[in-house]
């Protein structure tokens, strides 16, 4: 929530810069680096992105910019595949949250991951997505969408929305 307020409120001064200055000068390159990193920042924060994976049991943990977040993996109730920035990533979810990684960090975990997708295919919980079987050596099921919903287009839409909310009232009240 704080960070939305900042995005805005970046926005929004870069809005009254331009409805000013134009789109000259230094300062308007900086108020562009600023919501840059305060997106960035919002992003980080959202998509709940592990950048440390482990396992214990049949848990998985993930080590976000809010720190360590646990979904049970025998109970797992959503997966997909999100490609982004030359690589491609996870997206696993339970009934209490989800943790996205990238496939780079699959390999201290990936017996576990595949134990609970296949666990969770075979009950009938979900399909795995094929590009997300194919990764991970499953078998292909009929009928599963190829990246599944990772839930991320509604959380970039949102951004640009905030972002587009702080230009408009930045320009519309300075003008």
């Amino acid at each position: 929530m704080v960070l939305s307020l900042v995005v805005v409120a970046a926005s929004y001064w870069m809005g009254t810069y331009l409805g000013v200055y134009g789109n000259r000068g230094i300062s308007f390159y900086l108020l562009i680096a600023l919501v840059a990193v305060t997106v960035a920042a919002l992003v980080a924060v959202w998509s709940e992105t592990a950048f440390e994976v482990r396992t214990w049991g049949s848990d998985l943990f993930g080590k976000t910019a809010l720190g360590w977040r646990r979904i049970d993996l025998a109970n797992l109730t959503s997966a997909a595949i999100a490609a982004g920035r030359g690589s491609k990533y996870i997206v696993l979810g339970d009934s209490q949250g989800r943790i996205m990684f990238s496939d780079k960090k699959l390999g201290p975990v990936i017996d576990s991951v595949r134990r609970g997708l296949f666990e969770a295919a075979q009950k009938g919980r979900f399909a795995v997505p094929t590009d997300l079987a194919k990764l991970l050596g499953l078998p292909v099921q009929q009928g599963a969408r190829r990246l599944g919903k990772s839930g991320n287009l509604t959380r970039v839409f949102t951004v640009l929305g905030l972002i587009a909310i702080g230009l408009i009232l930045g320009v519309v009240l300075v003008s």
